[in-house]
């Protein structure tokens, strides 16, 4: 996977999490980098305990893991967050907003794995959304402001 794409999921999850009173903590890219290169030591070694603690504070698998989502959702059925692809975008900034190819670019595309953990008994409809998942993947441009930093003056 990308490794900027998966640090914008990163963001996109905490950010949620953070409006949902879930969590306080969104890492900049430097320290999430830091701790994804400590997990994959970890894995290495097979710390499995040290391993899902620090899963958990880089939302690993937040999106896709249709048994992390079911939890989710479970904690917050009726976040306002969830209710549109407009509604999940109040949590970008205005002009991340701007470098999305049409206004809930960005809601479509992570809302649309809140499907997951209902088709879990359904291998095809999955798969199904797992390829749309991926087309949205494509089409998503990478909108953090992070990454269009701009030198001043």
């Amino acid at each position: 996977m990308d490794p900027y794409r998966e640090y914008q999921d990163y963001v996109m999850a905490s950010r949620l999490l953070v409006a949902l009173g879930l969590s306080r903590e969104v890492l900049s890219l430097s320290h999430y980098a830091r701790l994804r290169l400590l997990r994959m030591e970890l894995a290495r070694k097979g710390d499995w305990r040290a391993l899902e603690g620090l899963d958990q504070r880089l939302r690993y698998g937040f999106w896709t893991n249709p048994l992390r989502l079911r939890d989710f959702l479970k904690r917050a059925p009726a976040a306002p967050y969830l209710a549109s692809p407009e509604a999940f975008e109040a949590l970008l900034f205005p002009e991340e907003k701007t470098r999305l190819a049409y206004p809930g670019q960005a809601g479509e595309y992570y809302l649309g794995f809140l499907r997951l953990p209902h088709l879990l008994m359904d291998p095809e409809g999955f798969e199904a959304a797992l390829r749309e998942q991926e087309e949205r993947a494509l089409a998503l441009p990478l909108f953090l402001n992070t990454f269009h930093r701009v030198q001043g003056p």
